[in-house]
Order: structure tokens, then sequence, then C-alpha cells
């Protein structure tokens, strides 16, 4: 397959002859937003599931051009985008690792598999529990919710982490998500071990910025070549809300700790009802200080169905679409902001099971169990309902 072929394919993502994800509780797939794992580490090891019937039929359906729903994530996203082959869909990021790392033969066939992609979340370690997350990627909400199904036990990451550890010298690109990151002592053991073998790797890291005084960070500092997207949607009230129980000053000092030592950084962004236009708040400030429209990724959150944007009543997503369109006539189209904003514009445009009762009632529960007043932190919200 040459180059141009697997750009343009509709359906081949490099991933599943490259990749390899793994979600805190114990399931194995070859990215974050598959819907059909591989397995699962409780009952198989990462050989058996990378190298198993499930990734080859993966592979089969993809050089047959079946876009499976396991993939709707993705192929989702490229809907929305002007150019789904440049879209902000995992698919389209990951291909060019796909094409660095590897000889292109590979993806003649289904039956190989050469592991230059890690996206590792061995933990829900997590010190915020996000409105829109839940206990499998924060131990904050497993706690608040008294809900601890969500991990693997310790004998289970010992025996498969070799397998990771023997391939570390051939890697190309590492993700380190979560939970959170810089709080997850895996982590700190990969890096250590990497900084021998593999010392200019590209690493990418996603962080809430919540905490930069731990070992993880510290090891983070030894390579050259570490990105750093950052998760935020909103400021001031509304990010502390959204963030739980994240402070704005405390992210904002460790944003500007980043800058000052001339880190690569970008913006993870989540748009929803309750930031409906606080994300551009968000983003006005960030431009303030000094960040620029590509450094913003934004994806429009359709789970949990209670916070989807369309959720709003008819008039405030026709002010909404208004507004993107202006964002749209000034932003520069080669960039990723402009992306985000006709892929969140066409969003907007879809149907969806808009209820706007469903709403008030999840903000209800949260401000109940958390002791918060959402009335207060997102009165244009209330004003609309």
């Amino acid at each position: 397959m040459n180059i141009k072929e697997f750009i343009l394919h509709p359906t081949i993502c490099s991933l599943p002859w490259i990749g390899l994800f793994i979600n805190p509780d114990g399931r194995v797939s070859n990215c974050a937003i598959n819907s059909m794992p591989l397995g699962n580490l409780n009952r198989q090891t990462l050989e058996e599931c990378l190298h198993g019937d499930a990734n080859n039929q993966i592979k089969t359906d993809m050089l047959n051009k079946v876009a499976h729903q396991r993939c709707n994530a993705c192929y989702s996203i490229e809907k929305f985008a002007s150019n789904p082959a440049m879209s902000e869909s995992n698919r389209s990021w990951y291909k060019k690792y796909g094409i660095k790392s590897v000889d292109m033969s590979i993806y003649d066939t289904p039956d190989q598999f050469d592991l230059r992609v890690l996206d590792l979340r061995w933990r829900n370690t997590c010190n915020q529990a996000c409105v829109y997350c839940g206990p499998d990627l924060s131990s904050k909400w497993a706690q608040e919710l008294n809900d601890y199904r969500w991990s693997v036990d310790n004998s289970v990451i010992e025996k498969n982490k070799q397998y990771i550890f023997d391939r570390l010298g051939q890697i190309k690109h590492v993700y380190l998500a979560g939970g959170e990151p810089l709080l997850m002592k895996e982590n700190q053991e990969l890096l250590e071990k990497l900084i021998v073998v593999n010392p200019e790797v590209e690493i990418r890291i996603n962080t809430n910025l919540s905490k930069l005084d731990t070992p993880v960070f510290q090891l983070l500092e030894q390579f050259k070549n570490v990105k750093w997207t950052i998760s935020v949607d909103a400021i001031e009230s509304q990010y502390n809300y959204i963030r739980w129980p994240g402070d704005w000053t405390t992210f904002l000092q460790n944003l500007n700790t980043l800058q000052r030592h001339n880190k690569d950084i970008n913006f993870n962004m989540v748009w929803c009802a309750l930031n409906s236009t606080g994300l551009f708040d968000c983003i006005d400030f960030l431009n303030s200080q000094g960040f620029q429209e590509n450094m913003y990724i934004i994806q429009c959150l359709a789970n949990p169905p209670e916070l989807d944007v369309r959720n709003l009543p008819q008039d405030q997503i026709l002010h909404l679409k208004n507004t993107v369109s202006q964002r749209l006539q000034t932003a520069n189209s080669s960039q990723w902001f402009a992306k985000c904003l006709t892929t969140m514009y066409n969003f907007l445009d879809s149907k969806s099971n808009s209820n706007v009762e469903d709403l008030r009632k999840f903000l209800e529960t949260i401000d109940t169990r958390r002791n918060l007043n959402s009335q207060l932190v997102f009165p244009h919200i209330y004003d609309q309902i």
C-alpha cells in the first residue's frame, strides 16, 4: 500500500497494525475510542489481545472498506469535518505515525502487527471529577459514587507490562492520559526505562495540570520531545464547576510555569451544554495569554447525553450556530481551530434526541451531591430552560 492510498483510504486506520491502548479496567484496544475491545487483561495477556483473531478481523474489515460501528466515533467526526482525511479524529491523527514509523507493506495484510504507538491509562487515578467524566476514568468519581469496579489487580499489571517494556526501543509515540497521568506510579516506571533506551521518543501527556510537583513531571523534564495537551474548557467559576474540585487559580499558575519554560502546548477542549458560550470565553482568554489558533482541539460531547449541547432550546442553538459561523469568518482556515469550528457547526446542524429536562435533572443531581449551585455558575442555561 502506498502513502497516498493509505491517507485517502475511507476506513483504514494505522492503529490496529501498530497501536496499543490499555484502559484502567483492563480492556485492551488499538485506541481509546474503539467501542469493541480486543480483550481484557483480567482474562488474556497483551500478546493474545494484539495478535488474536479479534484484531485480525478488524484489519481484514478495514482492508475491505467495511466501516464498522466499533470505529464510529472517528467516522462520525470525519462526517462533520470539511476534510475527513485531515480531521481531528483519532484515525486521522495517528496516520502520521503509521507512515513515519513502519514499512507501508505492513498494511497489505491483516496478519501483521508491529508495536509503535502506546496509549497507556494504567489506572483511573485522578484528583478531579470532571462533570462529563465518570468512575471508569476518575478515582475521584469512583470515591464519590462508591464504585470501585474500574481497576485491575496489581498482579495483572505486573504480568503484562513486560511486553511493553521489552519493546520500548522501537516505540515512536507515547500517549499518557488518564485519569491524571502525572499522578500514576506506572508512568514513573515507564519513563525511567524510556529515558535509558529511547530518550528521543515523542511523548504526549494529556493532563489536567492540577499538580506539577510529582516524580512523573520531573522525569518528563529529562526528555527533549514532550508535547503537553492541557485539558481545559472554561475559565474561573465555570472551570471550577466543570472540573470539580479543580481550582482555576492553581491551574493558571501551572500553565504559566509551562509557558515560562517554553513547553510545546496545545489544548484539549470539550464542548457541551454547560460551556456552550463559555468555551469561547476560554479560548479568548488563552489567546490573550499568547496562545494561537492551531493549539485548540475541540470535541463535541455526545456522552453523557444529558450534557450534549443540542439539549439547549432551539433559539439557543440558533444563537450558537451564528456565533460559530462568525468565528469561522475570521479564523485561519488552515489551523485546527477553524477545522473544529466547522465540526461544531455541523454537529449543531445534526439531529439529536435532545431533552432539556434531562439536562436540568443532571445538574440537580451534581449540585446535591457536591453541594454546588449550577444556577449561579450557568445562569444563562437556566434562563433558557
